[in-house]
């Protein structure tokens, strides 16, 4: 990982958990642009991740679906690590029922759970697993 990123990863993360939100998500925003400007597919993915979880909590769902789904298809693109990989379809699901759309977010709870069950992490398989429920029982109402 290049250096600035690293930095610039560093002090969205910082950011954050300082409590300076709108100044985390342009970081991690800035890390995703220079990221997908360079093909380095991983830095975008955990970038991307950051900004749609930030997008959604902070009531801006459109954002956050953008940001999960192009997480998503990096992950899919440099055949990414299952924990990786599952973390991104998370955030977009989550994003996805967010935006009112629980049906569609079915798929991405099933694919994520497979992933963090290869993964061996055991809170993420029981995440997906209440999410499907929920979303069995939604959809069935």
């Amino acid at each position: 990982m290049p250096d600035s990123i690293k930095a610039d990863l560093d002090a969205a993360y910082a950011a954050r958990t300082e409590g300076r939100v709108e100044e985390s998500l342009l970081g991690y925003a800035a890390v995703a642009d220079t990221a997908r400007a360079s093909g380095d597919l991983p830095n975008l993915s955990h970038a991307l991740r950051h900004v749609s979880e930030i997008a959604r909590q902070t009531g801006d769902p459109d954002r956050a679906l953008m940001a999960g789904l192009e997480a998503v298809s990096a992950c899919r693109t440099m055949a990414a690590p299952a924990l990786e990989f599952a973390n991104a379809l998370r955030v977009a699901a989550l994003a996805l029922e967010a935006s009112g759309q629980g049906r569609d977010a079915i798929p991405l709870w099933q694919e994520a759970r497979g992933r963090y069950q290869e993964a061996s992490v055991i809170a993420g398989v029981e995440e997906c697993d209440a999410h499907l429920r929920h979303g069995s029982v939604a959809t069935r109402t």
